[in-house]
């Protein structure tokens, strides 16, 4: 019987009873006056089947352990029993007096007996709630969606449309309502030093008055494609054997002639060496066909008769060692016998500008079209041809680029894999192609509904892969939504309602709440990565976040509409699109009915049951049993705590990637490529190795105006005013630093990582003070300067005057009196080589690292020089750079090794400018790119540790307020920590480390691990069961096949990600498969057990219950009141006013009883 009708029956049947009216509400635990035998009791009033109390609850509501008085009832063999006290006698000892029983086993017997019949009660109390609860009034968007079917289905309809045709339309006026940029991953700290630094360096020439230099060469080309723009990289390999055979180098001649006697690369592509002629390709074969004679007459063996002897030779000989260490891999063995490898490598250079009058970008499209028609299809034969013989191979950074934009949009394909297998899991779910359809439908349009509020509303600007990635996890998050609601509509139809729209109803109040919990939750932990402030993260979370949201949305309104067409329209009907179904039959359902006095249990009457899905069966009839039986459960905490702890242990074994993130899977030739690069040949002058650049003039870009999104953003463009070489101090301080800078003690270059030259053991720093001292004392050598020419440094204005008037030829002289950037005028001499324009060795290495701007009305024009470039003077020296190699190969660089050599830099530049002039103090050091690539790296690391635990964080307060109970949503919490925790363990356990990829996935681990966790602690909590058992039981009946269904989508669609080949979506399908896997596991497994185990009963752990205790005189016995209209509840214990005598009641207002409300319960017979 429902608790609160026994609450409003007793205090009326009471009344009844005594002639009085109760005038008092107590909770009175120890009544002063018990029940007599003379005394009616309610219990007594319901007949021999009811009953309201047994030995434990007596013990404990009269303070005694006295059963003497107790009437047994039930052992006389009356159908029911009444335990009625007749008396309260304490005994002194604390022993338990038996009275009518022959033997303790008796009493526990009826106790059993009792305990058996109490679950049959309960669960007539909770069908009696469950009742209350269908029949209460539908909402609003049910009564609407069941009265006008069509019309709703049509309305929600329309706005999905609206989404598409909306895209389209903005698609058609240019407007960019699809930002996607597939070619470049803008992951820029704008705020961060690194980030602004490199950027003023890269964008140093773009301001307006940039005198830009040329020398005689540059303006009169002799040919085109006299320079290189890229190579086509060739490696060879022998995983057993020997590259430095004579078999294998011809082998190797032979596929370098294939590729040279191409006729397009031969008439437009390669580098040419002279006008007619191709150079040679970059390859160990030079040192046999008599290139390098002229060096030693040894390397002249065209059929490679002498190989150790050459390449030995040309490994220690001081004109071709530097260049022969790019042929050496890591495990080569150079000596006059032995010559051994398993791995060398070649290149063809690709020559620039191309013939005609192309722009850079159609040249660069040209040749990117030629690599990918011409040169792969041609090496993959070779590659074919010569398997078994010689691994070979090949990679070019614009066949690169090309490849990852083509093979990165070809994965995508994969996509269409795995919406195929949602949608047929769908269907053979939900036995309809109406639903699935329709249901497919919305997730798909809820994408560019997202797109609308992310790119309209909030105005962000890019769109990635890693955005498109979320249409993968998307389809998964819909399908779960789509199983919660469909799996709980199914249910519904085991039961009777007053409409269609009071079962519509129950189904929505129970599925909406449980998808909102989720998707909230899921939404704040994928928001939780917008704290980054690297775009493609932060907009990512943003759009997966919005993708949740507007889900939701779809499935709770236009999904209804969907199911309740199809079950007044399609349901039982064989058609194209649903399958053939019997008549449907209304379940077998329990009616009440009221009468005059009270409510009271009726059976219905007999029906054809409808026959539940088989997994929900199974989850009651058999998992349930197991999850809970008293040594399996134990068994299964011990098992997962187990893998835990693998787990746990794989989770010390992470390190951080120490080497560049991989585009394509390591099977892929590029990705071979990517690898072989990075790992397998000694340091040589072709390496990626790290340059370190010392600025002054410039300062950091400002991209304060910029907006949040916008990652092709230029800045503006910031000087440093202060900058001047003018002083003679600053000119003297800046030698000085250069003298410094090249003769550092041994341990602070190693703290530097300086790189040294391979032939002298020069530290490799190229500052231009020295070079341009050594040019002025020559040239104040020439005999055409007077005795009294000093163009030592530093420049002053008396020393450049005078050299100046020896010079009429060059300048005028008209300069203004208040000029005084002398400096600047030796500069523009130097780098021009005395105005000829020749093409110096000083030119080539210091003309990038200077620049000179106009400056009104100082600059002036050289004299007209027939032939030659046109050229200033009276410019303003704006900036100045000092270059330094260093030993770090940013191929094979980690922010753990990294960051300490920036944050040296760092400090040796603090140190070295406050020592200098004021003009010179606004310097920095920086890199173009890897010191910042190094605080992405460490960024992201931080980003992935922070969402997880922001995600975490956000997840235990939601999910204590989801499920109102503080138990629930600790052991819920505590679930997510387990699987966050496995997750990370199997980045070590597969072979990975932390990089920037796996660090990006991270990101996404909380928010995909609370759904199926939260989907059964809020089933947990909205079961009407009291006890946990009780509410276990129904959860899994409830929840466990959605749960199912759910992670089964999921599984299946990251399954397809598998196969991609860019690394990053293998490793995302990888992730997600494995954050599904084990959040279905360890929801349904580990979560489920220890709610079996400990999870909370009754109110304990209850908000209600604690707010009741701290801020309310409710008391925790006390109940609602169902027809208070929420105003107020019904108090555990009722006073009634009667006349005692002798313990008896009778009719006199002398005196008064206090009787104990009732625990009553009603079992059937």
């Amino acid at each position: 019987m429902d608790q609160a009708i026994q609450d409003n029956w007793w205090p009326r049947k009471a009344e009844k009873l005594y002639g009085q009216q109760s005038t008092n509400l107590d909770t009175g635990d120890g009544a002063s006056s018990l029940y007599s035998d003379d005394l009616p009791s309610p219990a007594a009033e319901f007949g021999k089947n009811r009953h309201y109390a047994n030995p434990r609850t007596f013990e404990k509501r009269h303070n005694t352990n006295d059963f003497s008085e107790l009437k047994p009832g039930f052992l006389n063999g009356s159908p029911g029993r009444l335990w009625r006290p007749t008396q309260a006698n304490g005994t002194s000892n604390g022993s338990v007096q038996l009275g009518n029983y022959a033997s303790t086993t008796d009493l526990i017997a009826d106790q059993q007996a009792y305990a058996h019949s109490t679950d049959e009660s309960t669960d007539v109390e909770i069908k009696g709630r469950r009742n209350k609860e269908r029949d209460r009034e539908p909402l609003a968007i049910c009564r609407f969606i069941t009265g006008f079917p069509k019309t709703a289905f049509g309305l929600f309809l329309a706005f999905h449309i609206a989404f598409a045709v909306t895209t389209a339309v903005m698609v058609v006026l240019d407007y960019n309502i699809l930002p996607f940029e597939f070619e470049r991953f803008p992951l820029f700290l704008l705020d961060d030093d690194t980030f602004t630094r490199s950027r003023a360096w890269r964008n140093r020439d773009n301001a307006t008055g940039k005198i830009r230099r040329f020398t005689q060469d540059q303006v009169q080309a002799t040919w085109p494609r006299a320079s290189s723009i890229d190579k086509i990289e060739l490696f060879y390999e022998l995983e057993e054997g020997n590259v430095f055979t004579k078999e294998i180098l011809q082998t190797i001649k032979g596929i370098e002639e294939d590729v040279m006697n191409l006729m397009e690369y031969q008439n437009s592509f390669c580098q040419l060496a002279s006008p007619e002629r191709c150079a040679k390709p970059t390859s160990v074969l030079r040192y046999f066909d008599g290139t390098y004679k002229s060096i030693d007459p040894v390397f002249d063996d065209p059929n490679f008769d002498n190989i150790a002897k050459i390449l030995y030779e040309a490994s220690t000989n001081t004109a071709t060692k530097v260049d022969f260490l790019y042929f050496m891999s890591n495990e080569s063995i150079f000596n006059a016998e032995v010559a051994s490898a398993k791995l060398t490598r070649s290149y063809l250079s690709l020559g620039w500008p191309l013939n005609g009058t192309g722009g850079s970008d159609e040249n660069r499209k040209l040749i990117e079209t030629f690599l990918l028609e011409t040169v792969k299809p041609k090496l993959e034969d070779v590659i074919e041809n010569k398997k078994g013989v010689l691994d070979l191979i090949y990679t070019s950074r614009l066949l690169f680029q090309r490849s990852a934009r083509i093979e990165g949009l070809g994965d995508l394909v994969l996509a269409i894999g795995s919406l195929g297998f949602i949608f047929c899991f769908i269907w053979f779910q939900t036995r309809s192609l109406w639903i699935t359809g329709w249901s497919v439908l919305t997730i798909v349009t809820g994408f560019f509904g997202s797109n609308l509020i992310y790119r309209v509303v909030l105005g962000f600007t890019y769109l990635g892969f890693f955005h498109v990635l979320a249409i993968f996890i998307i389809l998964g998050i819909g399908a779960d939504d789509i199983f919660v609601f469909y799996d709980t509509w199914r249910a519904t139809g085991h039961h009777h309602y007053r409409s269609l729209a009071h079962r519509l109803s129950d189904c929505y109040r129970r599925a909406a709440g449980t998808m909102f919990v989720t998707s909230f939750t899921t939404m704040a932990a994928f928001m939780a990565s917008a704290t980054t402030p690297l775009i493609p993260i932060r907009t990512f979370g943003i759009f997966s976040g919005l993708l949740v949201a507007v889900n939701y949305l779809t499935v709770v309104t236009f999904l209804p509409t969907v199911v309740i067409l199809y079950h007044l329209h399609f349901k039982g009907k064989c058609c194209c699109c649903c399958r053939c179904r019997q008549k449907y039959d209304q379940s077998e359902e329990d009616e009440y009915n009221w009468t005059e006095d009270f409510y009271y249990y009726q059976p219905s009457k007999p029906s054809v049951a409808k026959k539940k899905n088989k997994l929900v069966v199974f989850f009651r009839k058999y998992y349930f049993p197991f999850v809970t039986h008293r040594v399996a459960r134990w068994f299964i905490i011990l098992l997962f705590l187990g893998a835990f702890a693998v787990f746990l242990y794989y989770v010390t074994l992470l390190q951080v990637d120490e080497e560049q993130y991989k585009i394509f899977v390591p099977s892929h030739n590029l990705g071979k490529a990517q690898d072989r690069q990075a790992r397998s040949f000694r340091p040589n002058e072709n390496d990626q190795f790290v340059r370190v650049y010392i600025l002054w003039g410039l300062g950091k870009r400002d991209y304060s105006d910029c907006h949040y999104s916008d990652y092709d953003c230029p800045g503006k463009h910031v000087w440093d005013d202060t900058f001047n070489l003018n002083s003679p101090p600053a000119q003297k301080s800046m030698k000085d630093f250069c003298t410094h800078l090249k003769s550092l003690p041994t341990d602070e270059v190693d703290r530097l990582k300086i790189r040294r030259d391979v032939l002298t053991g020069d530290l490799q720093v190229d500052c231009f003070m020295e070079n341009f001292d050594i040019y002025l004392q020559k040239e104040e050598d020439n005999s055409k300067y007077s005795n009294d020419t000093n163009l030592q440094i530093p420049l002053t204005e008396t020393k450049m005057l005078n050299f100046m008037k020896q010079n009429p030829n060059i300048y005028n002289m008209s300069l203004l009196d208040t000029f005084y950037r002398y400096f600047g005028v030796g500069v523009s001499f130097w780098l021009t080589n005395g105005y000829n324009f020749n093409d110096t060795e000083d030119y080539r290495t210091y003309n990038d690292f200077i620049g000179e701007w106009k400056e009104e009305p100082y600059t002036k024009q050289v004299q007209n020089i027939p032939g030659k470039p046109t050229a200033y003077y009276g410019t303003r020296l704006r900036y100045v750079a000092v270059k330094v190699n260093l030993t770090l190969n940013d191929l094979r660089l980690g922010y753990t090794t990294g960051l300490p050599v920036m944050n040296n830099w760092e400090d040796f530049m603090n140190q070295e400018l406050s020592i200098m002039p004021p003009e010179l103090q606004g310097g920095f050091q920086l890199t173009r790119t890897i010191w910042h690539n190094l605080k992405v790296q460490e960024n992201l690391v931080l980003t992935a540790i922070t969402g997880i635990v922001i995600g975490i964080g956000l997840a235990l307060p939601v999910l204590i307020l989801a499920t109102q109970n503080i138990i629930v949503g600790l052991l819920a919490t505590l679930t997510i920590a387990t699987i966050t925790t496995c997750v990370i363990g199997v980045i070590p356990m597969v072979g990975w480390k932390l990089g920037v990829l796996t660090s990006m996935n991270l990101c996404l681990v909380v928010g995909l691990a609370v759904d199926y966790v939260v989907h059964l602690a809020q089933g947990y909590h909205l079961s009407l069961y009291s006890d946990r058992k009780g509410r276990l039981r129904d959860t899994l009946e409830h929840v466990g096949i959605s749960v199912l269904s759910g992670a089964t989508t999921t599984l299946g669609a990251s399954f397809f990600m598998m196969f991609s080949k860019i690394q990053f979506y293998v490793q995302f399908g990888i992730f997600i498969f494995s954050v599904v896997g084990f959040s279905l596991v360890f929801s349904l497994g580990f979560f489920t057990t220890v709610l079996g185990i400990i999870g909370p009963e009754n109110s304990t752990g209850s908000l209600t219950a604690l707010y009741r205790r701290c801020f309310s005189d409710r008391k925790e016995k006390d109940l609602d009141c169902h027809t208070c209209d929420g105003k107020g509840y019904i108090s555990s214990t009722i006073q009634i006013s009667a006349p005692v005598h002798n313990g008896v009641a009778s009719r006199d207002s002398s005196s008064s009883l206090t009787i104990p409300r009732p625990r009553m319960y009603t079992v059937g017979i």
